[in-house]
């Protein structure tokens, strides 16, 4: 078993990935970026975007067609290599599996300054899951229909509701969890989508600012058993319209009144402004339950 301590952990996977790099002459960044995309997408049954990407990967390649499919069947087997390391990486003194996308993204340097991305270390993300989830007296009861909600504002690669989610499982294995993630870069979204999806962990991540409430993209990790027993689900992962989701709530101020976020002037990286969409409240979700991740 290899352990999250090692440097050469990432190996298998960043091995494909600087495969790609030698033969395209792209950026590490780009090629993770991308390789992300097509995770998503591939995993989420999604045709028309799968095969907009393949076309958009091939204008890239001066319309090698060879090339293109060589860089896809490397991104596939980097994909096998994520799933086949997450379930032999241990953390020392964890019984559980290690986050690795946010550590080859770091890996490649990609985390940004400018974002104030710093990712928590791996030990911490842990340490603080097992304070939250200690016992299995401190949880209240939950239900599908009023499941435990682990939100968090900024998510990064998702690697502290990852760990919740694991250490909650370990202690209460039947207790309903649902996941609210959110992050203003849409990678580090893509990140999350990817850990939560290949670890069944039933959840929403939404690319947005937590700032200003403002919305370009959700996701949808369906329940697993939907996927199981229903062979026409969409797949692991829903891309949902980010104007009709059921996280929303009412955000009021203090006085009853509601929020004005029409002075937010922030100068966002991803999206257009115009045309983003206000989710309410980040940190507070209602009405969350199961039902929706097995329609």
């Amino acid at each position: 078993m290899a352990s999250i301590a090692d440097p050469s952990t990432y190996e298998p996977i960043t091995e494909h990935l600087d495969e790609v790099h030698q033969k395209t002459g792209l950026r590490t960044y780009d090629i993770f970026t991308n390789w992300l995309n097509f995770i998503v997408t591939a995993l989420s049954r999604n045709d028309d975007d799968y095969l907009e990407l393949v076309h958009d990967l091939t204008d890239r390649l001066h319309d090698d067609d060879d090339l293109t499919r060589d860089v896809l069947e490397t991104y596939g087997t980097a994909l096998g290599a994520l799933v086949n390391t997450m379930e032999e990486t241990t953390v020392p003194g964890y019984p559980h599996s290690a986050e690795l996308l946010g550590g080859i993204y770091e890996h490649y340097g990609a985390n940004s300054d400018a974002f104030g991305q710093h990712f928590t270390p791996q030990n911490i993300a842990i340490a603080k899951a097992q304070m939250l989830f200690s016992t299995p007296e401190g949880i209240r009861d939950a239900s599908q229909e009023d499941p435990i909600t682990i939100s968090d504002p900024a998510c990064g690669s998702g690697r502290l509701p990852f760990h919740a989610v694991q250490q909650l499982r370990h202690i209460s294995p039947n207790t309903p969890t649902v996941v609210v993630a959110r992050d203003i870069d849409k990678t580090c979204a893509h990140m999350a989508v990817i850990n939560f999806a290949l670890h069944a962990i039933p959840a929403y991540v939404v690319h947005g600012n937590s700032l200003t409430y403002e919305t370009w993209h959700v996701w949808r990790i369906n329940h697993p058993t939907r996927i199981l027993t229903d062979s026409t689900a969409n797949g692991v992962i829903t891309e949902l319209d980010p104007d009709n989701v059921p996280i929303k709530t009412d955000f009021e101020e203090a006085d009853g009144s509601a929020q004005d976020d029409t002075n937010n002037d922030s100068d966002l990286s991803e999206g257009n402004v115009e045309d983003a969409v206000t989710i309410d409240d980040p940190d507070t979700i209602e009405n969350v339950t199961l039902d929706a991740f097995s329609e």
